[in-house]
């Protein structure tokens, strides 16, 4: 049987996820309180399916994969010892990766 990944948020993916909360929280509480739980199950299923997100569409040449969560994009890299999945940053869909996360 595989190895479970273990899942690590940097600091900005918190930073921006806690962000995108409060935002939501000043018009709809119950719906950021939605959106952190729908956050949490997907990025939860990582740890048996770290490969199950596609790759980013800005940069397919990287390892660099994403999960939509609503209107939102989670993007993250899987380290391969110890098997980690790295969450980068959580960003609106709308708005385009112009660097790739890892270099922040």
């Amino acid at each position: 049987m595989p190895k479970r990944a273990s899942v690590v948020w940097t600091r900005p993916a918190l930073d921006n996820l806690l962000d995108i909360v409060r935002h939501i929280q000043s018009d709809k509480p119950t719906a950021a309180q939605s959106f952190a739980s729908s956050i949490k199950t997907k990025v939860a299923r990582l740890e048996n399916f770290p490969e199950s997100g596609r790759l980013v569409p800005e940069f397919p040449s990287s390892s660099l994969r994403e999960l939509m969560v609503g209107d939102y994009r989670v993007i993250y890299r899987i380290l391969a010892t110890p098997p980690t999945v790295q969450i980068l940053t959580v960003r609106h869909g709308a708005r385009l990766l112009e660097f790739p996360p890892e270099s922040v």
